[in-house]
């Protein structure tokens, strides 16, 4: 194989290439909060119900400016602002920008009073640009309560680019003012609730205006600042939209709390909540973050319900009521392999409670009855939360919570035996008909086409196959009888694809799968990049080294728009109200790119096929334009035309599909075979940089590693693998060009041994290893294999 490694793809490389997404909404809110906090880029802020029990109301607080004395409120103008994350694991936001000659910075963030209720502190600092004249300033604090669909130009706000919109913003909550002295107070509503307590420098003026130009009921701000002089405003805003606090004011003698005593108390939050939680370190700072970034803001996009069940958000501007089962386990099965288990078991209550009353998906169906059904009307949802089930029980082996929920999970795998049993019918000839053994025809994702689709059939096989491997760990009696219907599942399903596949009309050289049993290779269903075979290869029906995988890649480029960056080139926005906003604003025709899904997926195939060079471009692609620019959230589509497109951002789906694809290139687990660093970068091996994954949960067991290049010759290897790894294969490709010359001071289960596997430039291999392995790795510039 020939070697690129000294020109391989590196952020630097791919990241510039065009111009990256910005966040329109960063949240700020504590894990698993019923109350949702996003702030937006013009230094507004909204917060939601996670629960929809406000339905679509939201209540709105921000900051503005006078450009001049006495002049209007105006937005701070998002296109300028800088945005940042004061760490990854910590959602405290910093935000920047200058405006009229003063620099503003403010520090948003929230914390839990003592009565448990939230609280959301917002810190601005004002900076006099001048340099030799003292100025006045005017800022002003307004407060709404509005319709979602009033902030924003389309109800639909995750598909068009961010604007700010004045008209909301007008009508200002009546509030009554109680002021400590001319430069603090607190705002009281009609109920005798404190809503905000507000604080700054004792030489300024603060007073509650009626009414400004177009603008009523604000919190004007006048403040007098000396040439290059910073003074801050302190806000402390009291959740009464979600949560009713009764009567109970805020003393106007209570401390205002600092900005860094605030900063240390939410970053202690977060140290309390990722504490046990298993973690990589990897030698590249921007993966590290962005790693961290999902992370920590997947533990967002959960809501901690009064019954102790949690709803799981897809992110986006939806409250959390909007469930989409195969896009939400992404992330609570990355969740469950960090050691938060306890987090997705409040979730699974949910998921399970969805059986009860169900509808069933949007399909030929002969009955809803076992099936599961959330929010949204996919055939494979079923087969979906089937799935989440299974990897719950088989990461944590809970055997009590299995059998406590055994009668819900059989009506569910019994649905799927009834639905699929109703297609094995035959033609007239007595042939089996070619969707034998299928799910009926149904709707397979948000876009209208229905049919037999392998998506649907293969996430529902997968789940049905999992739950059955649960059930036969604990030795239910019924097993053996669905073990052997996910058999005869798989089988069917290769058996359709057998019959869906065709050679390329243009090129019978080639094959092609369709992603729908009956379309033909003229004829566009759905989404074919999304849809098709790449799902019969993530549910591994298709395995990464089977021949058909390049035949695969090369119909997906030749007609699909799939390239050396992104896996799906969408042909147009599904909803055309949207597709023409978003050319509006583009002014032109705009690129639209569906990102992180299935080039997950070709990352994990060309990994596994040595396919180097592909598989890191589309690693560092993804990494930069599935996150944004600013803060290194995810988000769901990619347009290099609109740079505040950002669609679902904040993703949970793509939060999962972030991390697995830096855990796929750190550690690949199929089975009883492991395989570590099968793609990292090469000059994550550089002298002195080390790479670790600490404590990751497993179907069996616990897998920590360390690697350390500690000199130009050696490695030094630490590994604790998990129980029952049959094969274990370590890669090693380095920037230096440097190959594997022999295994030195080995000691397995704390005992020195010999080597007796397999050594090559890049590879080695060791048959039956023992728990805990420690050994070097001796390099040499030799590029002659050494075989043992």
């Amino acid at each position: 194989m020939s070697d690129s490694r000294q020109t391989e793809s590196s952020w630097n490389r791919i990241s510039g290439l065009y111009p990256r997404t910005r966040s329109k909404r960063v949240y700020i809110h504590p894990p698993l909060s019923d109350t949702l906090v996003e702030v937006r880029p013009d230094f507004t802020l909204l917060i939601k119900d996670a629960l929809g029990r406000r339905g679509d109301l939201r209540r709105g607080h921000g900051f503005f400016i006078g450009e001049e004395q006495g002049a209007e409120p105006q937005f701070l103008d998002f296109q300028s602002v800088e945005q940042s994350l004061l760490s990854p694991q910590e959602p405290i936001l910093c935000s920047s920008i200058k405006q009229a000659d003063f620099d503003h910075n403010v520090t948003s963030l929230t914390l839990k009073a003592s009565d448990g209720s939230l609280r959301i502190y917002q810190y601005l600092s004002v900076t006099n640009l001048h340099p030799t004249q003292a100025r006045m300033g005017e800022w002003y604090f307004l407060n709404v309560e509005a319709s979602h669909r009033d902030f924003y130009r389309h109800v639909n706000e995750d598909y068009v680019p961010y604007e700010s919109r004045a008209e909301a913003w007008f009508g200002g909550m009546p509030l009554v003012q109680r002021a400590i002295n001319e430069a603090s107070g607190c705002l009281i509503d009609g109920e005798g609730e404190t809503i905000l307590r507000y604080k700054t420098d004792p030489s300024s003026h603060v007073e509650y205006v009626a009414e400004v130009g177009h603008y009523r009921n604000v919190l004007k701000f006048q403040i007098n600042l000396a040439p290059g002089e910073t003074k801050q405003i302190q806000i402390e805003i009291f959740d009464t939209l979600v949560h009713k606090r009764g009567n109970l004011e805020a003393s106007g003698n209570d401390l205002f709390l600092d900005e860094q005593s605030a900063i240390w108390q939410s970053r202690k939050i977060w140290r309390d909540a990722l504490s046990g939680m298993a973690g990589i370190q990897v030698p590249e700072q921007v993966i590290q973050s962005i790693f961290d970034t999902a992370k920590t803001n997947t533990l967002q996009l959960i809501a901690q319900q009064d019954d102790g069940s949690a709803l799981p958000g897809q992110g986006g501007f939806n409250d959390y009521t909007v469930v989409y089962t195969w896009e939400a386990a992404v992330y609570l099965r990355i969740l469950s392999r960090l050691g938060a288990t306890d987090t997705v078991k409040k979730t699974l209550q949910y998921f399970l409670s969805t059986q009860a009353g169900s509808i069933g998906p949007a399909g030929d169906i002969m009955s809803p009855e076992g099936s599961f059904r959330a929010h949204i009307f996919w055939m494979g949802e079923t087969g979906s939360v089937l799935a989440l089930l299974a990897d719950y029980y088989l990461m944590t082996k809970d055997r009590e919570w299995l059998e406590a929920n055994l009668s819900i999970i059989l009506k569910a795998c019994d649905w799927v035996s009834r639905e699929r049993n109703a297609t094995k019918v035959y033609e007239e000839d007595g042939t089996k008909v070619a969707h034998y053994g299928l799910l009926p025809k149904g709707r397979v994702h948000d876009w209208p086409d229905k049919g037999y689709f392998f998506l649907s059939n293969a996430s529902t096989w997968q789940g049905f196959d999992l739950m059955a491997a649960a059930l036969a760990d604990i030795g239910h009696p019924a097993a053996a009888q669905y073990v052997a219907e996910a058999n005869d599942y798989k089988q069917c399903i290769l058996a359709s694809v057998k019959q869906a596949t065709y050679e390329l009309p243009e090129d019978r050289h080639v094959r092609w799968i369709s992603n729908e049993v009956y379309t033909k290779p003229d004829v566009r269903a759905a989404v074919y990049a999304i849809d098709g075979p790449t799902y019969l290869m993530e549910t591994g029906l298709i395995d990464a080294s089977d021949d058909i995988v390049p035949e695969i890649e090369y119909v997906m480029r030749k007609r699909y728009a799939m390239s050396d960056l992104f896996a799906v080139k969408l042909p147009g926005m599904e909803d055309a109200e949207l597709g023409e906003l978003q050319e509006a604003w583009a002014g032109a025709p705009i690129d639209l790119y569906y990102v992180n899904n299935t080039d997950k997926i070709w990352h994990r195939v060309w990994s596994m096929r040595g396919e180097r060079e592909k598989a890191l471009r589309y690693f560092y692609a993804t990494m930069a334009y599935s996150t944004t620019l600013d803060t290194m959230h995810v988000h769901e589509r990619f347009s290099p035309q609109l740079q505040w497109l950002s669609p679902w951002q904040p993703n949970g789906s793509g939060n999962g599909r972030i991390m697995e694809m830096i855990l796929n290139s750190l550690y690949l687990l199929e089975g009883n075979t492991l395989h570590l660093l099968p793609c990292i970068p090469a000059d994550w091996l550089d002298v002195g940089k080390a790479v670790q994954v600490s404590g990751m949960a497993t179907f069996n067991g616990v897998l920590s590693f360390r690697l350390e290049r500690s000199s130009q010759t050696t490695i030094d290897v630490d590994i604790h693998l998990p129980a029952g790894i049959e094969e274990m294969s370590l890669h090693l490709f380095t920037k230096d060009e440097y190959v594997i010359q022999a295994v030195e001071a080995l000691s397995m289960d704390g005992q020195a041994t010999e080597w007796s596997g397999s050594l090559s430039a890049n590879t080695l291999s060791l048959t039956a290893p023992r728990r805990e392995l420690k050994f070097k790795v001796a390099l040499s510039a030799q590029e002659a294999p050494y075989e043992c």
